[in-house]
């Protein structure tokens, strides 16, 4: 099963869709959070500028009023001031005891609420200032037209004339309420689009992450099914070894067959290790000088087989030794698998100048294969390719060379594996052996 479509995969989506959505929920109750204090504090403070606007024009009318020596109010002052020529609403209410509240003045009277509304605040004004002189008290109320107002009222009194004068001033209860309305918006759209980028930089960012996830995931897959693949064989020869139940004569043979099976299992499990670290990012290949003809020599001698013959030059080159022998290890493998149809044909081994070749006598190259011999699961004359070149060619890779494998004249097969040499190299060559 892709790991794409694995319950692992499903469930990271649905990690990363909820992800995505406490984001989402995230920002949007910050965003409205915010615009809810940002829009209180613009409204608190447009509110407390339209009350001292009234507050300033009832006080200073109030101290501008007059009467004449006749006792009739002198509205001139009033009339005339800048104060009851602005965007302020302005009513001069006028009581006598015994009378009803009669308006001397009016100005912007489409601010100001009914006639019923003005007398009561009119009277509450005068009765709140316990007879103080200029005395102001706010009142909240609609105008005619149903907007909210806010209303200052200033009494004012004389000595020597029994009449109660009270100055109301009105306003809308905010100071531009527009530009309040374009703050709103503002922060309306600000906070959507706001929402919009931080939920598409969560999704694309942790779709990214699932990305990661995803790859880690198919190496994972990768690495069971390619230890599940290359260790069926040798574990099923291993398991049959064991219940053959040799005669005694064949004990030290089957047991030397159990050694180099165990000893198959564990290097590829080494090799599958190694690479799933690598690919991973927890290690690094191993960076040593090393003389490669020493390290393949080594190798065929493990290899143990009287087929094998080696030429070798001294060749240094700057590689981890373990991956390395693992990667010549398996072309080995793969010429003496390949080689086995003629029994008598050497697998020659030729070392020189940072090259590793392998010639087998088998059928050659498979056309099938010829165009991706070292793709994982490659398949060819035999059925299903392992993973044995797919890791020389790999561990190529790693050590910044490359992999090929060619017909060579006459029949049979060329694996080579090259890596870039060393600054140092070495002398004479070594003679053949056999």
């Amino acid at each position: 099963m892709s790991a794409h479509r694995s319950p692992a995969v499903a469930r990271l989506r649905r990690a990363r869709w909820m992800m995505t959505a406490m984001v989402a929920v995230i920002t949007l109750t910050s965003v409205l959070v915010l615009g809810f204090v940002a829009s209180g504090i613009d409204a608190r403070a447009r509110a407390t500028a339209a009350d001292r606007q009234v507050e300033a024009v009832a006080g200073g009318l109030a101290r501008a009023i007059q009467h004449d020596d006749k006792r009739a109010l002198d509205l001139s002052t009033v009339i005339d001031d800048q104060l009851a020529k602005g965007s302020t609403g302005v009513v001069v209410m006028v009581h006598k005891a015994g009378e009803p509240w009669k308006q001397a003045h009016t100005y912007q009277r489409s601010l100001m609420p009914d006639d019923n509304q003005l007398s009561t605040f009119a009277t509450q004004t005068d009765d709140h200032s316990d007879g103080v002189l200029y005395a102001s008290d706010l009142y909240s109320a609609t105008d005619i037209t149903g907007r909210p107002v806010r209303i200052a009222g200033t009494p004012v009194y004389w000595q020597d004339w029994d009449n109660v004068v009270v100055i109301l001033a009105g306003s809308e209860a905010m100071a531009n309420p527009g530009a309040h309305r374009n703050l709103v918006w503002e922060l309306i759209i600000g906070g959507g689009l706001l929402v919009v980028l931080s939920t598409t930089a969560a999704f694309f960012l942790s779709g990214r992450s699932l990305r990661h996830a995803v790859r880690m995931l198919d190496e994972h897959e990768q690495f069971l099914g390619d230890a599940a693949h290359e260790l069926r064989t040798p574990l099923t020869t291993l398991k049959l070894l064991t219940e053959s139940r040799p005669k005694p004569e064949e004990v030290q043979q089957t047991l030397a067959e159990a050694r180099r099976l165990a000893d198959r299992m564990a290097r590829l499990v080494t090799g599958l290790l190694a690479r799933a670290r690598m690919q991973s990012g927890i290690a690094e290949p191993e960076r040593t000088m090393l003389r490669l003809d020493q390290l393949a020599e080594a190798v065929a001698d493990e290899a143990a087989d009287p087929r094998i013959t080696v030429t070798v030059h001294p060749s240094v080159v700057v590689g981890d030794p373990q991956l390395l022998s693992l990667a010549i290890r398996n072309m080995l493998e793969n010429g003496l698998t390949h080689g086995a149809v003629n029994r008598a044909a050497p697998v020659e081994v030729h070392v020189a100048e940072g090259r590793v070749s392998i010639r087998d006598h088998g059928p050659g190259v498979d056309p099938v294969m010829s165009a991706s011999p070292f793709n994982r699961g490659a398949a060819g004359r035999s059925g299903r390719n392992g993973i044995g070149l797919a890791l020389v060619a790999w561990v190529a890779e790693a050590h910044g060379g490359n992999a090929s494998i060619e017909p060579a004249a006459g029949g049979g097969t060329i694996a080579t594996l090259w890596l870039p040499p060393a600054d140092i190299t070495a002398g004479a060559s070594a003679p053949a052996r056999g």
